[in-house]
């Protein structure tokens, strides 16, 4: 397997895992969107690290330098954080969208 497609691959199954958990949860009723987004956030950096130094274990083992491994974990890091961001500017607006629409009923 190519670097690419084991970057995506990973990528795409940690998204999978993190959304998946945060719908069935918001759906169940036990954490609001927001707090799912400010733990997929924090998350997300902490994933990068171990990603990055499997890739960069795979990479010296390659005989390669590592910048590829660098680049690759700095990339799935970004895009978890910003799914988290999505997912708490998103739960951010329905708490407030509720907030004033119970606040017009009284």
């Amino acid at each position: 397997m190519s670097g690419d497609g084991l970057v995506w691959s990973v990528l795409i199954s940690i998204l999978i895992v993190l959304n998946l958990s945060a719908v069935l949860l918001y759906r169940k009723g036990k954490m609001p969107l927001w707090g799912s987004g400010l733990i997929i956030g924090i998350l997300g950096p902490i994933t990068a690290l171990i990603s990055g130094s499997i890739f960069l274990k795979i990479d010296h083992s390659m005989g390669g330098d590592g910048f590829g491994a660098a680049f690759s974990a700095a990339f799935i890091g970004f895009v978890i954080v910003g799914n988290g961001i999505l997912y708490l500017i998103v739960g951010l607006a329905i708490v407030i969208t509720n907030f004033i629409r119970k606040r017009q009923l009284n």
